[in-house]
């Protein structure tokens, strides 16, 4: 039986996947870059996307005068501005066209936009009857989710460009709701109050919104990402300490374990192989983690050059490549309690770092 283009550009595709999964999973160590600042001297990533582009925050360590960025590898970080009317912006994902989504107040809230290289940043408005909105995710097919605001509360929102905004409702007994991602099947996660707590959701256009539980002996969870194949992460919650879980439609929520002393566990970022990044508080304060199934979670501070001076306390993201952006701070003793929100430590700027596998 002759074999079809599709097939063998499937194959290849496959092939390509399996090595970068072989390397990365050797992978012992990461080169890190500092991609630098705006004025202000301070940054917070929120997503890599497959072409090593980094988006987020930056501006002034106290909170003023930030704007959302764009870091591209080559050309470096660029300032996407405000919608009409603000002073703030930040962005939260970006898809593999470079097109952006967040947040940006205007004269007397803070409105999703979507920003796109042409045409600048959109509003993308509200749910009827809604003043506010925030956007936190968008796939490669331009599809935006994130949460509406109003009198009524917040409500879960997916945005096209032919249907606009859209309310995902709530879970039964719920009266709010977010969306913080989406995938390539247009598979969205986020969570959902209920009479019992919040639960983490997953939400398809078949089957509407599904609740996906809690670990064992806690009361509420949410969920932050999805991979295309499914694979979701969020956090579980029980007495003020937070476990971080995988969910699949097979195996259900699955504890992946924190680092040594830690008293929560947050995790970000998943990618296709099914890797994780987050973050852990400990002794000496939050550390940024890497898990995966075969190697378990494992302290990044401990992958990176030991004389490069980092402190990494948080991973944001990590794309299909391997490759996980951080954030931390320079000129800090790994040996030593560090905290980036404590304002005792204020004179340490958060920087982010792009960390490639090797």
């Amino acid at each position: 039986m002759a074999i079809t283009f599709s097939q063998i550009r499937f194959l290849a595709f496959f092939v390509s996947m399996l090595a970068i999964e072989t390397r990365l999973l050797a992978a012992a160590s990461y080169t890190v870059k500092d991609i630098g600042t705006l004025k202000g001297g301070t940054a917070l990533a929120r997503y890599i996307n497959l072409k090593g582009s980094v988006i987020g925050v930056s501006g002034s360590p106290h909170g003023f005068n930030n704007r959302a960025f764009f870091w591209d590898p080559q050309k470096g970080i660029a300032e996407l501005g405000t919608l009409p009317g603000g002073d703030y912006s930040a962005a939260f994902a970006v898809n593999s066209s470079n097109q952006i989504v967040g947040e940006s107040n205007v004269a007397t809230t803070i409105r999703a936009f979507l920003w796109e290289r042409s045409s600048g940043m959109k509003d993308l408005g509200t749910l009827p009857g809604d003043t506010a909105s925030r956007a936190f995710g968008i796939n490669d097919a331009g599809q935006v989710v994130g949460y509406s605001s109003g009198q009524h509360g917040e409500h879960a929102f997916l945005w096209t460009l032919s249907a606009g905004m859209v309310d995902l409702g709530t879970l039964p007994g719920g009266n709010s709701s977010e969306a913080r991602a989406i995938n390539s099947n247009g598979q969205v996660v986020g969570f959902s109050a209920t009479s019992a707590g919040a639960r983490a959701i997953l939400w398809t256009r078949a089957a509407g919104m599904q609740d996906l539980g809690v670990l064992p002996g806690d009361m509420e969870s949410k969920a932050q990402s999805i991979s295309n194949s499914g694979q979701v992460i969020g956090w579980s919650t029980s007495s003020g300490s937070s476990h971080a879980f995988v969910w699949t439609s097979t195996a259900g929520m699955q504890d992946i374990g924190s680092l040594l002393s830690s008293t929560s566990t947050i995790p970000f970022a998943i990618n296709g192989l099914g890797q994780v990044v987050g973050m852990s508080n400990t002794s000496l304060g939050s550390r940024a983690f890497v898990w995966t199934s075969s190697t378990g979670i494992t302290d990044l501070n401990t992958l990176i050059p030991p004389t490069s001076g980092l402190v990494l306390t948080s991973a944001i993201g990590i794309n299909d490549m391997g490759q996980i952006v951080a954030v931390g701070t320079v000129n800090a003793d790994s040996q030593h309690a560090v905290n980036l929100d404590d304002p005792r430590h204020a004179a340490l700027h958060v920087h982010v770092f792009v960390l490639t596998p090797f």
